[in-house]
C-alpha cells in the first residue's frame, strides 16, 4: 500500500467517525422546541465534506492529543464553520437559497429559527473545543484559548464577515479582497491546523509552518471559490453561485480579472506546497493535509476560459 492510499484509507475512517460526531453532537432533541429541533436536525443531517474536522482530528492524533479530545476539537471547529454558513446564507448577508444540495435553513424554517439554530450550534461548538483544550498543560491551554479568540473574534472570522458586507461595488482592489479572505477563510483553516498542534506536542517550528500553510490554503481556497462563483451557477457543494457581483461582495475576478486570479490561485497553491514540504517528516507524516490542496472544477466554462 502506497503512503497516498494509506492516507486516503485513514482519512475515510476518520471521516466516518467525524460524521457520527457531527450528526449526534447536539445530543437528544427531547425537550427542545419543535421548530428549533427540526432546524437543527436538518442542518446536522448534511455534514458536507467535513474536511476541516477530518484534518483537525488527524493533526491532533499526530500531535499526541488523546483521541476523545482530538475528536471534540475537530467537531467543534466543524460546528463553528457550519453555523457560519447558516448566517452567511441569510437574506441580510448573501441571500442564498441553496447550500449542500438542499434549501438553506432560513428558506425552510424561517430566518429567526435558522439564526437560533446557528447560535445553538456555535454554543455547542465552543463547548466541544474547550472540552478538548482542557486536557492540555496550563501553558498550552492558555495559548490555545488566545488562539481561538484571535481567529474567531472581531479581528478574525467575524471581522472578515463584517468587511465582506461593506459594499464593494467598483471599489475593490486585489489586496483588499485578499485581506477579507485572510480573515474570513484563512483564519478558520489556521484554527483547524494550529489548535490541535498547540494542545498537543507541536513544536514552535511545526506550529509556525502549520499556521502559514493554513493561511496559504485558505487564500487559495477563496481564489478558487471566487472563480467558481463567477463561472459556475452552482458549485459541487450545492452553494448558490453568481452572488458576489450581484450583491457587491469582494471577489478577486471583479478586482483583477480572470487570468490574474487564476495566476494568483496557482501561485498560492505552489507556495503552500513549498511550505508544507518544510514540515518534518514529509508527506508520509502529513498526508492528512492533502485535502486542503484545493483544485479547480473541470467544468466546460472553466476549461474554455482557462485555455
Amino acid at each position: 500500500m502506497t503512503p497516498e492510499s494509506w492516507w486516503k484509507r485513514r482519512a475515510g475512517c476518520a471521516k466516518a467517525l467525524m460524521a457520527g460526531s457531527f450528526v449526534n453532537g447536539m445530543g437528544s432533541m427531547q425537550g427542545v422546541e419543535p421548530r428549533l429541533a427540526a432546524a437543527l436536525g436538518d442542518i446536522l443531517s448534511r455534514p458536507g465534506s467535513l474536511v476541516r474536522a477530518v484534518t483537525a482530528y488527524l493533526v491532533g492524533i499526530e500531535m499526541g492529543v488523546a483521541e476523545e479530545a482530538a475528536r471534540a476539537v475537530a467537531c467543534g471547529i466543524e460546528y463553528l464553520h457550519t453555523a457560519s454558513l447558516v448566517f452567511d446564507d441569510l437574506p441580510a448577508m448573501d441571500d442564498a437559497r441553496t447550500r449542500r444540495g438542499a434549501p438553506c435553513p432560513h428558506v425552510v424554517h424561517g430566518e429567526a429559527v435558522a439564526m437560533l439554530a446557528a447560535l445553538a450550534i456555535i454554543n455547542r461548538g465552543y463547548a466541544m473545543i474547550w472540552q478538548g483544550i482542557r486536557s492540555a498543560s496550563p501553558a498550552r491551554r492558555e495559548r490555545a484559548g488566545d488562539w481561538v479568540d484571535a481567529r474567531l473574534g472581531p479581528r478574525g472570522v467575524i471581522g472578515g464577515q463584517a468587511f465582506d458586507l461593506r459594499g464593494w461595488r467598483g471599489e475593490q482592489s486585489a489586496a483588499e479582497v485578499s485581506e477579507v479572505a485572510a480573515r474570513k477563510t484563512g483564519d478558520l483553516l489556521r484554527l483547524t491546523l494550529v489548535l490541535p498542534a498547540i494542545i498537543g506536542r507541536g513544536t514552535d517550528r511545526e506550529i509556525q509552518l502549520l499556521d502559514r500553510i493554513g493561511m496559504l490554503r485558505g487564500l487559495a481556497y477563496q481564489a478558487a471559490d471566487d472563480l467558481k462563483d463567477v463561472l459556475c451557477p452552482e458549485d459541487e457543494s450545492g452553494k448558490t453561485g453568481g452572488r458576489d457581483a450581484e450583491l457587491g461582495r469582494p471577489n478577486l475576478i471583479l478586482a483583477e480579472g480572470f487570468q490574474a486570479t487564476l495566476r494568483r490561485f496557482k501561485r498560492l497553491r505552489q507556495t503552500g506546497d513549498r511550505v508544507q514540504a518544510k514540515l518534518p517528516g514529509g508527506d508520509e507524516r502529513w498526508g492528512m493535509l492533502a485535502p486542503l490542496r484545493v483544485t479547480l472544477p473541470t467544468t466546460p466554462q472553466m476549461v474554455m476560459v482557462a485555455v
